[in-house]
C-alpha cells in the first residue's frame, strides 16, 4: 500500500467529500477497499498528510495563471475540508512555488480550467487532487474575484475572429461569441 497506514481511500466518482474515507490502520483501509470493489467502484488511495492539519489549498488555474486562491480547514472532527462538507474558507496567499505546481498539475492533464487542490506538507507542497469541472461559488464569495470573467476573458484571448476551428472548440466570428460544441460521429 502506499506508504502503509493511515490511509486515504476516495471514490473516484465521488464529489464534495463523499465516499472519502480515512482508514487510520491497514486492515481497516483493506476492509474499506474491499467493500469499494463488491459495488465495483473505482477507487484512489493516498497517502495521508497528517501535518496538513485538515486544511488544504484550492488553487484557480485559468490558462496559465492562478486567479484565485483560498485555504479550506476541515470542521471540527473531521479531516476533509471541503466546503460542502462543513469546511471554512479564507483567502490564500500561495508562494510562486505553490503557483507554479498548480498551473504545471492543470497543464500535465491538458487543463485550461482547474482547481489543484494542495496540501502543505513538511516535504513541501503536495498535489491532492485536480479538478477539471471546480465548483466556484465557494472561491468567488470567499476571495470576491470573478473567476468566470477570467475565464470569458481567457475564451476571448484564445479565439481567432472569423474563423470556426474544425475541432468544435472555441471560435469568435466579427464580435459574436460562440462556443461550439460539435459532436462527430
Amino acid at each position: 500500500m502506499v506508504g502503509g497506514a493511515p490511509l486515504v481511500v476516495k471514490l473516484v466518482e465521488g464529489t464534495q467529500g463523499i465516499g472519502v474515507v480515512l482508514a487510520e490502520t491497514r486492515q481497516a483501509a483493506e476492509s474499506v477497499i474491499d467493500a469499494f470493489r463488491v459495488l465495483n467502484a473505482h477507487i484512489l488511495v493516498q497517502e495521508y498528510i497528517a501535518e496538513a492539519k485538515g486544511r488544504d489549498i484550492r488553487c484557480l488555474v485559468v490558462g496559465d495563471e492562478v486567479v484565485a486562491a483560498i485555504e479550506r480547514r476541515a470542521k471540527e472532527g473531521d479531516f476533509r475540508s471541503n466546503l460542502h462538507r462543513g469546511g471554512v474558507a479564507t483567502v490564500a496567499t500561495i508562494s510562486e512555488h505553490e503557483r507554479a505546481i498548480a498551473i504545471k498539475a492543470a497543464k500535465t492533464l491538458g487543463l485550461d480550467v482547474a482547481g489543484v487542490d494542495i496540501l502543505r506538507a513538511d516535504r513541501g507542497p503536495l498535489v491532492m487532487e485536480v479538478n477539471a469541472s471546480p465548483g466556484l461559488e465557494g472561491i468567488e464569495t470567499t476571495t470576491g474575484v470573478d473567476i468566470a470573467g477570467h475565464m470569458i476573458a481567457w475564451i476571448e484571448r484564445q479565439a481567432t475572429p472569423g474563423i470556426l476551428p474544425e475541432n468544435g472548440r472555441i471560435a469568435r466570428i466579427d464580435d459574436t461569441f460562440m462556443v461550439c460544441a460539435a459532436f462527430f460521429a
